[in-house]
C-alpha cells in the first residue's frame, strides 16, 4: 500500500542506524544489540529470513552489508553464527561473485569477522573456501573471476589466516599451493596482509609435512633475508614476526607441536569489537542522511508506541543486556 516502505527501504535504513558515522556510536552499538536481542531478522525464530534476502538479487546487497556490520561485533557475531545456514548463503554469494563487485566485498568482509568463530570456520573449511582463498590469493583457477584488489588480498589472507588455525584447514592448506602463494606475498607492501600471510605461516608449520616443504623452498634464507631488511628499516613488528617463523621451522623441541594441531582461541575469548572502524558500509549508503532512515522506520515506532509495548520492549532490552554482563562476568572470574 501507498506509504508503506518496502523491504529494500527498510533494510537500507537499518544500515544507516548501524553504520553512519553521523550518528554517536554508543547509539548505533545500542541499535546493533537491539537487532540481536529482538531477532529482527529471525536467525531464532525464522531461520529461512536470512538465506531468503540473500539469495534475492534486489536485496542480496543490503543483507551483506548488514551482516558485514554485525559481525563487527561479538554480540553480533554470536547472533549471526545461531543459524549456520547464514554462512553457507554468503560462503555461496562469495563464490559466484566478481572480485571487482561491490556484493564480493561485503560478503569477504562478512566472511573474515565471521571466520573469529569456530563452528563458521569449520563450515567454510567443509564447504571449499580454503580452496577459494587460495586461488584468490594465487590469482588462479577458473573458479576466481577478475584479479583481486588490495581489499580482496587484505581481507582474504585474513580469513586464511583464521581457517588455518583448525585441524581442517591446516590440512587443506598443506595440500594445496600455500608455501607458494604466501611466499609470493610475504613482502607485500601492506602491513596488514604481510602480519596475515606470517599468521597462516606460523600455523602450518606445525605441520611437518608443510614445514619440510618449506624448509626444501628455502623458506630459512628467505626470512633471514627479511629480517635483515626490517632491522635495517627499523621495522620492530615484523621483526619479531620473522623470528617467531624462524623459531617454529626450526624448533629447538621438535616435539613441540603435534601434527595439525588445534591454535587459537576458544569463541569464549573472542569478544573484539570494531564497529568504529567499519567504513564498508559506506560504499551501499552513499551519501544518505541519517533522517531518511528516520523516516522510514517511523512507522514501527507508531506501531509499537504504546506505553505497555514500550515498557515491555525496554524490559527484554536490559534483560539481555544483563544476560550479555552476566556472560562475560562469569568468563573473567574463571580465568
Amino acid at each position: 500500500t501507498s506509504g508503506v516502505p518496502t523491504v529494500a527501504v527498510v533494510l537500507r535504513s537499518l544500515l544507516q542506524r548501524l553504520a553512519s558515522a553521523e550518528a554517536p556510536l554508543p547509539q548505533r552499538r545500542g541499535f546493533l544489540v537491539a537487532l540481536a536481542c529482538f531477532d529482527v531478522f529471525g536467525v531464532r525464530t525464522r531461520p529461512q529470513t536470512l538465506p531468503n534476502l540473500l539469495a534475492d538479487p534486489a536485496l542480496s546487497e543490503l543483507a551483506l552489508g548488514i551482516l558485514a556490520v554485525l559481525a563487527c561485533e561479538a554480540v553480533g557475531r554470536t547472533y549471526i553464527v545461531a543459524n549456520l545456514a547464514c554462512v553457507e548463503s554468503v560462503v555461496e554469494v562469495l563464490k559466484a561473485q566478481p572480485l571487482d563487485s561491490s556484493l564480493h566485498i561485503q560478503a569477504l568482509a562478512a566472511m573474515q569477522r565471521l571466520s573469529l568463530r569456530r563452528a563458521p570456520q569449520d563450515r567454510m573449511i567443509a564447504l571449499g573456501l580454503v580452496e577459494w582463498v587460495i586461488g584468490v590469493l594465487g590469482w588462479q583457477g577458473e573458479a576466481i573471476q577478475g584479479m583481486p584488489s588490495e581489499f580482496s588480498l587484505e581481507f582474504g589472507s585474513a580469513l586464511l589466516m583464521n581457517l588455518a588455525l583448525r585441524t581442517a584447514g591446516k590440512k587443506r592448506c598443506a595440500e594445496l599451493d600455500t608455501l607458494t602463494v604466501s611466499l609470493n606475498l610475504m613482502e607485500h607492501w601492506n602491513p596488514q596482509i604481510r602480519t596475515h600471510i606470517n599468521g597462516t605461516l606460523y600455523s602450518l608449520l606445525s605441520v611437518p609435512s608443510f614445514c619440510a616443504q618449506a624448509h626444501r623452498a628455502g623458506l630459512e634464507q628467505i626470512l633471514r633475508s627479511i629480517h635483515s631488511q626490517a632491522t635495517s628499516l627499523g621495522d620492530d613488528i615484523s621483526q619479531r614476526q620473522i623470528e617467531y617463523l624462524l623459531e617454529k621451522l626450526s624448533p629447538q623441541d621438535s616435539g613441540a607441536d603435534a601434527d595439525g594441531a588445534e591454535s587459537g582461541e576458544d569463541d569464549d575469548d573472542d569478544d573484539e569489537n570494531f564497529l568504529e572502524e567499519e567504513e564498508l558500509a559506506g560504499l551501499l549508503l552513499g551519501d544518505r542522511g541519517g533522517k531518511a532512515a528516520e523516516e522510514a522506520l517511523a512507522g514501527f515506532r507508531q506501531c509499537n508506541s504504546s506505553p505497555r509495548v514500550a515498557e515491555a520492549q525496554s524490559s527484554a532490552y536490559h534483560a539481555f543486556l544483563s544476560k550479555l554482563k552476566t556472560g562475560k562476568s562469569m568468563e573473567a572470574g574463571a580465568l
